[in-house]
């Protein structure tokens, strides 16, 4: 068994050398950076997800950390089982120790191994579209609504209104930070100095390019209260949506140091692929775990022209987020 161990050890030893030697310098560079922070920015094609995979093979073989110790995150199911499988042809059985998965499943992973820091989440239902558009319709029909309620058709904007509340989630942000956004909006549009005409036939009327901000402004108002509203319904039927999984971890990793210490000491490596494709609550996820060290072993690749996952949340300014935040990166 020792002697078959040891021919299997070097017989992938072999595949990482061969596979190593066809990277170009800047491959090699990625794939010998083991420690500290590292960011790739690489067009499609170009094997971003490979030279991932090949890094956790390099760390394997430089240093002591145990294949446990590594986390791997992505975007797609599909893109988990291509890494993994990737990563089993180079390195063999010790890939399937590697913890690669997307960031639903890991923030999922959290709350169940860590009911007790979630009773929000552990003790209630995950809710489907149709009970949300049913929650939502309720609060149209119980509010006194002027720009989202449009008379004849009250439930005209329900679709925008809850495409923006799972927008806010992705950001993280709650009801009370989103009122204040708006608070701070509305007081420095109306410190505009041209807001109205100050002569003329039309003296004292709100200019026209301004009427379009204004109007924003009175429906994120409301937006504001339907989403306090809807927040409060959940908590009340004991249900919980989609995006909330995300939220509530980077929200209780915020405030509970014990645990977010016990995720730090467990993932020693953090690499992220297609990481333009993360929102703003993902990232602070991974800056929450990452902060352990003034020099965190974060890797993340990704194309700065390409965000597939645009209309989630996603935004150039969380992939160039780390390049600012880690100026040695």
């Amino acid at each position: 068994d020792n002697l078959k161990m040891k021919i299997m050890t070097q017989l992938f030893k072999n595949k990482f050398k061969s596979a190593y030697k066809q990277l170009n310098p800047e491959q090699k560079k990625t794939v010998d950076t083991i420690d500290g922070p590292v960011m790739v920015i690489a067009g499609p094609g170009t094997g971003k997800t490979h030279l991932l995979t090949m890094r956790i093979a390099n760390i394997l073989d430089k240093t002591d950390t145990p294949p446990e110790a590594i986390l791997a995150l992505t975007f797609t199911e599909s893109a988990v089982s291509s890494m993994r499988k990737s990563l089993t042809e180079i390195i063999g059985t010790p890939a399937y120790h590697v913890k690669i998965t997307t960031f639903h499943s890991f923030a999922n992973d959290i709350i169940k191994n860590y009911p007790d820091d979630f009773p929000y989440i552990i003790g209630s239902t995950n809710i489907t579209d149709v009970d949300q558009v049913k929650i939502i319709r309720q609060i149209i029909d119980n509010t006194d609504l002027k720009k989202l309620k449009p008379f004849g058709s009250w439930y005209f904007y329900l679709p925008s209104i809850m495409r923006a509340i799972s927008e806010l989630k992705r950001q993280g942000i709650l009801p009370e930070e989103f009122l204040k956004i708006i608070q701070k909006e509305k007081k420095a549009f109306l410190a505009i100095k041209d807001l109205y005409y100050e002569s003329g036939f039309h003296k004292g009327k709100m200019k026209g390019k301004y009427i379009g901000m204004q109007k924003n402004i009175d429906r994120n108002k409301e937006l504001a209260i339907v989403y306090r509203d809807y927040q409060l319904i959940l908590r009340k039927s004991r249900f919980y949506d989609y995006s909330d999984m995300i939220m509530q971890v980077m929200l209780v990793l915020e405030r509970n140091n014990d645990l977010l210490l016990t995720l730090q000491e467990q993932y020693l490596y953090i690499l992220v692929d297609e990481h333009q494709d993360t929102n703003s609550a993902q990232n602070r996820i991974l800056e929450l775990l990452a902060n352990y060290h003034k020099n965190p072993n974060l890797f993340i690749v990704g194309d700065e022209k390409q965000a597939i996952f645009r209309f989630q949340g996603a935004s150039l300014e969380y992939f160039l987020y780390f390049k600012n935040l880690y100026k040695n990166v």
